[in-house]
This record gives C-alpha cells, sequence and structure tokens, in this order.
C-alpha cells in the first residue's frame, strides 16, 4: 500500500519564465507539482550485501511530468530518518523524462544521479520519501509498507 499526497499549483509560471529566459530555469515553488516521485526500489534481489553494484539496485525515480525542461537544483528528497538527497548544481531533467536515483556511488549521467552512500537508504519495513523544494517546502510525498514478494512500490 502507498500513500500518494502533492498539490496541483500552476504550472504555468514555469513555462512562462523559460519561454521569455529562453532556457531551464530554477522550478517555481508554484509548480512544483510538474515534478513528481514516481517510484521506489527500496529492497533490492537478493543479500544485503553492502556491495556498491548492490546499493546501486536501490534507488528513487522522480518525473517531469511537463514539457520544459526543469532546473532542480537544491530540491531535496528524505526519508523518515531525515537521509537527504540534494540534487546537484545546475542538474536540469528534461520535459517528460524520468531519472533514477541510486543510493550507492558512480559518475552521475543526464537521468541517473547517484547519491553516493555506504549504507542502503530505503526501509524494507515501510518508508516515506518527501520531494522538497530548496526552502524545505513538501510538495509530494510517497509512502509505502512492506508487502510479502513486492520490492518496488510505483507512487
Amino acid at each position: 500500500m502507498f500513500v500518494r499526497r502533492f498539490s496541483l499549483p500552476i504550472a504555468a509560471v514555469a513555462s512562462a519564465l523559460t519561454a521569455v529566459v529562453g532556457f531551464a530555469v530554477p522550478l517555481p515553488a508554484m509548480a512544483a507539482s510538474t515534478i513528481v516521485l514516481s517510484g521506489i526500489q527500496y529492497d533490492p534481489a537478493g543479500t544485503d550485501t553492502r556491495t556498491n553494484a548492490h546499493l546501486n539496485q536501490e534507488f528513487f525515480t522522480i518525473r517531469n511530468l511537463s514539457t520544459r525542461p526543469i532546473n532542480l537544483t537544491g530540491y531535496m528528497v528524505k526519508d523518515v530518518a531525515n537521509h537527504t538527497y540534494v540534487f546537484p548544481r545546475g542538474y536540469v531533467l528534461k520535459g517528460r523524462t524520468t531519472a533514477i536515483i541510486r543510493t550507492g556511488r558512480n559518475r552521475n549521467t543526464a537521468v541517473t544521479l547517484y547519491w553516493n552512500q555506504g549504507n542502503y537508504i530505503w526501509n524494507n519495513t515501510g518508508d516515506t520519501a518527501r520531494f522538497m523544494t530548496p526552502a524545505g517546502k513538501t510538495f509530494d510525498t510517497c509512502s509505502y509498507k512492506a508487502v510479502t514478494g513486492r520490492t518496488r512500490v510505483a507512487c
């Protein structure tokens, strides 16, 4: 079971700013619902070995629902224990694109980012992801509880 909660503010502000400026601009708090949490792989297959390869099988995904690129510099995702992932400076997610944020280490690409952690983040028994603005305002959440045979949740 999962719970999803987010506001539905006007996304036109981001589109108008992008059109005027001509490139991706930081996402205004009003338009935050154009980026959503789309899933969490919380229990990778196999034994929890804490190897980097296994840590990278744990991840969460976000989706840009708009057609415009959105600058996510400083935006955050936190779990219940306040483990915090901060999107790097200059990170722009293209329109209609999904990005995957893996727990372990590697080199970031346009659609795959790395948290650079040495331990698992998402609890196998249940957890909540909060997607937050740089100012700390939560605009999307995804919660789950453990279900036998399930290792991933779609938000």
